[in-house]
């Protein structure tokens, strides 16, 4: 038998059962490569083929700049792999002394990192730090292949590079991941819904208005209860403290904290709709979030923001509705009107696993993975 290609997989931001790395990635890569995957966690073990391997999380952005990129660097070049697969941009000086010693390297760009960098309030010279990533991301471009998660990407990457060729491979759930979390009898009984959320709660994916939303359900008599599965922004926390809508709600909504992908979709089950909302900011308005996938292979009907890239999707497919401000009131009114729609709520369960099977699973886009690698040995 061959010996299989040896593949290494790295990051100092994600965690090691992060769902595109671990579950779309290396859980795939895992049945026909040797994997490993460097990644923040505590696990030093083999788990469906991927070797493991831990690093504690860091306790400050500081310090996972200066330190934790050079603990994973060390690791990785320990590993001797035949390609490197790195996902975060504070990684390219270490890829790039890969690449100097003639390893075949993958650049994994998640998003917009510019427009990313300027929704970063706590990020101070903004433009310096641009432009510094900016030269950057052209040596990526010179020295890795590219492979880019969303489609809005190849515009940028195309005007930045137009000699540079690059794999779109996009954030599409898995079928077989989610199988287990089906459920297409979503319809709304007894004047109770249950309300769904995957993903960070912060600002950005606007979770002011989707708690106040969840008030003025309640407030309408409707028993509307709301699952927020994800990290908390420790600022907004704060800030919540503050909200006064949130006393009326403290036993309406339940926050989980981050969870694993199959942990957290235990949870959506029972639930009615899935909630998507996201900020102006052009790398989140333009980049579809892996939740609005994961609520397709579920059958969850979905609530989105009404920008284009949203709005296009949502409608075409008739997964759901889109709200034209991200406005806690006409969220409110949205939910309202679906729950009117008796089993139409089971329909759109329906069309929403029909998209997912035959346009957007991962199945398709691991081929192009797989090709990628093969091509590069």
């Amino acid at each position: 038998m061959d010996k299989k290609i040896k593949v290494c997989h790295f990051s100092s931001v994600h965690n090691q059962s992060d769902t595109r790395v671990f579950y779309r990635e290396c859980a795939w890569l895992a049945n026909d490569f040797d994997v490993t995957l460097i990644a923040i966690g505590k696990l030093n073990t083999t788990i469906n083929g991927i070797k493991l391997i831990g690093i504690p999380k860091p306790v400050s952005r500081l310090k996972r700049i200066l330190h934790t990129t050079r603990e994973v660097y060390k690791l990785a070049k320990q590993e001797n792999a035949d390609i490197y697969h790195f996902h975060d941009p504070e990684l390219i000086p270490f890829a790039w002394l890969l690449k100097r010693k003639g390893k075949k390297v993958v650049y994994d760009i998640h998003e917009n990192v510019t427009e990313s960098l300027k929704d970063k309030n706590w990020l101070p010279l903004k433009r310096l730090f641009i432009n510094l990533y900016l030269r950057f991301d052209a040596l990526a471009a010179r020295n890795f292949e590219l492979i880019l998660a969303e489609q809005s990407y190849t515009k940028v990457y195309q005007y930045r590079y137009p000699n540079k060729q690059t794999t779109l491979v996009r954030n599409y759930a898995s079928n077989q991941l989610f199988k287990n979390f089906i459920n297409t009898n979503r319809e709304v009984k007894n004047n109770r819904i249950n309300l769904f959320y995957m993903g960070s709660i912060d600002e950005q994916y606007c979770c002011k208005q989707m708690l106040e939303a969840l008030a003025i359900l309640n407030k309408n008599g409707i028993d509307a209860n709301l699952k927020m599965v994800g990290w908390i922004d420790p600022h907004i926390q704060q800030q919540m403290k503050q909200w006064p809508f949130m006393t009326a709600i403290k036993d309406k909504v339940q926050f989980t904290g981050f969870m694993d992908v199959q942990e957290g979709y235990k949870l959506s089950v029972d639930c009615n709709i899935g909630l998507s909302f996201v900020s102006d900011n052009l790398n989140v308005s333009q980049s579809l979030p892996r939740k609005m996938y994961e609520y397709m292979h579920i059958g969850l009907p979905v609530i989105s923001s009404g920008h284009l890239l949203y709005k296009n999707m949502v409608e075409t497919h008739a997964l759901g509705l889109c709200v034209n401000t991200n406005t806690a009131v006409e969220i409110a009114n949205t939910v309202m009107a679906m729950m009117k729609s008796g089993n139409y709520l089971n329909t759109l369960a329906e069309n929403n696993l029909h998209a997912a099977q035959t346009h957007f699973n991962w199945e398709t886009e691991y081929q192009k993975l797989k090709e990628l690698y093969l091509g590069m040995i």
